[in-house]
């Protein structure tokens, strides 16, 4: 009978363990996903508010928005906690892509938009009027091109 009730004692235990385990490995959860993009009248502080995410953790994973004073619609933003695993992706996510109104490209790191105009097919000059670019020498990591 002791042999019994030591095993229920030591299996409510180890449950017990196993739950303050995993509880100490949950990661801050994001409303949003691992991506948001940032629509007409959004700022960065309504935008962490809205994600459930702190400013200071939202400017940690888009390092470039602390040099640059404004955001503008169609820019994608990664929200820290939103479905990735093993912490903060190293940058947005970027290169071509496609939605419901079609192709996109994300700008990447060091991307120009010559590059991404050669990419497909057509001139700078184009992609800058279509996308309403004023400085065609002046884009961001994660900002959104549409090519046609």
């Amino acid at each position: 009978m002791f042999g019994k009730r030591l095993f229920q004692l030591s299996l409510i235990l180890v449950i017990l363990a196993a739950s303050f385990a995993t509880t100490a490995s949950v990661k801050a959860w994001s409303a949003c996903g691992s991506t948001y993009v940032v629509q007409r009248g959004d700022w960065l502080a309504k935008i962490a508010r809205n994600c459930g995410v702190s400013l200071a953790d939202l400017y940690a994973v888009n390092s470039w928005a602390r040099y640059y004073h404004y955001i503008y619609p169609g820019q994608v933003l990664v929200i820290p906690g939103g479905g990735h695993d093993h912490g903060y992706p190293p940058g947005p996510p970027c290169g071509p892509n496609a939605d419901a109104y079609g192709s996109y490209y994300i700008v990447c790191r060091g991307d120009t938009l010559g590059g991404v105009a050669l990419y497909y097919g057509t001139t700078a000059h184009y992609l800058q009027w279509r996308n309403n670019i004023a400085n065609a020498n002046l884009i961001y990591a994660g900002q959104i091109i549409r090519p046609y």
